[in-house]
């Protein structure tokens, strides 16, 4: 059985963790542009927000004509976010094979008391990082994924074969994970709306019409074979990051690379197994008054698993040494921008072994 976890509202829910004179209020966090102070687009808002009308993606001066005076305005910090990340992804571990797909999803797979090992989760994280999370458990990926959808906020939905199936099944394909835009349009046009609409056409069309990697993950889709379905997600993870806590606050140069070279070893195993090369690599800074830094460099040339960066690493700790003057509790790095290296199967391959194992 999977368990899916899936923090609610993440970054507004974490702003409200900071500064509790939040809750209540509508809390909007925003990417915001260079230009002026209402230039830019929503990266998340609480329920609150959602009440009224406002969504992520929105303009900025358009949600704040649907909000009240007394709605908060920030902008997104994701130094704080994944330290927020890091904490929650201490205690899920615990309960089972744990896999981080996102700075606020993780799977669990486990054998036993699959529902009682979520609720065991689920209450964990809210007692000890004050973070509530929608949790759905299912006999595969997916439907834990759909499951958690589906309770939204702060539940938990645990589903049998039967009953994943039949949710799978009677869902709209554009609701399921994998399916975008341009592709419901195309099955709609093929009078699929719903995914039991796709046993009715042939496997060789969808292949035909959509490719052979959408085509055959729509075969397995229309059969039920729901098993690695969300595997492509998994693959598609934009960014991989480590963060650690130092023994003592410091400003120790050597202290802070020798740091960030162990983080690195695990965030490098996960590019190999993987296949993944990066473009951009962050270190992250938690100095003494518990603010998040980060420095950052890109690559013209993608980065590999085998890659020593640890002249790029000793060049952002002395930029961000000379501009601050505080002592560093905690540090982490991060991958992101990410090359695919693997190899591609053939259509023959991939097909058949859809159709037939």
């Amino acid at each position: 059985m999977f368990i899916h976890l899936d923090m609610d509202y993440f970054f507004a829910q974490a702003e409200e963790k900071r500064h509790p004179e939040y809750i209540g209020k509508i809390v909007v966090v925003c990417v915001y542009s260079k230009k002026t102070g209402d230039a830019g687009v929503v990266s998340t808002v609480n329920y609150e927000g959602r009440k009224r009308g406002i969504h992520s993606g929105q303009p900025i001066f358009q949600a704040k004509r649907k909000a009240p005076l007394d709605a908060v305005f920030i902008p997104v910090d994701h130094g704080y976010y994944s330290l927020v990340s890091a904490d929650i992804g201490k205690i899920i571990e615990k309960f089972g094979d744990a896999h981080q797909t996102s700075i606020d999803e993780w799977f669990i797979e486990t054998k036993n008391m699959a529902e009682a090992t979520a609720r065991a989760a689920k209450q964990e994280v809210k007692a000890k990082i004050g973070i509530t999370c929608s949790v759905g458990v299912a006999p595969s990926l997916l439907g834990a994924k759909m499951a958690a959808d589906r309770c939204k906020p702060d539940g938990l939905l645990a589903l049998d074969e039967e009953n994943e199936r039949k949710l799978i099944n009677d869902s709209d394909v554009d609701k399921i994970i994998g399916i975008g835009k341009k592709s419901a349009e195309t099955l709609n046009n093929l009078s699929v709306f719903r995914v039991k609409d796709l046993k009715r056409i042939d496997p060789v069309l969808l292949v035909e019409r959509f490719g052979k990697k959408t085509g055959s993950w729509l075969v397995a889709l229309a059969e039920g074979r729901y098993h690695g379905l969300l595997m492509q997600e998994h693959d598609e993870q934009g960014e991989v990051s480590r963060i650690g806590t130092l023994e003592n606050k410091t400003r120790d140069p050597s202290i802070l690379l020798e740091k960030v070279t162990e983080l690195e070893k695990d965030a490098k195993r996960w590019l190999r197994e993987n296949n993944k090369f990066f473009r951009t690599l962050i270190i992250t800074f938690v100095t003494e008054d518990m603010a998040a830094h980060s420095k950052s460099i890109s690559f013209r040339k993608p980065r590999g698993w085998s890659d020593d960066n640890s002249a790029e690493e000793r060049m952002l700790i002395s930029q961000f040494l000379d501009e601050s003057s505080l002592e560093i509790r905690r540090i982490g790095m991060k991958y992101f921008n990410f090359l695919d290296v693997s190899g591609q199967k053939t259509l023959a391959d991939e097909f058949c072994n859809l159709l037939y194992f």
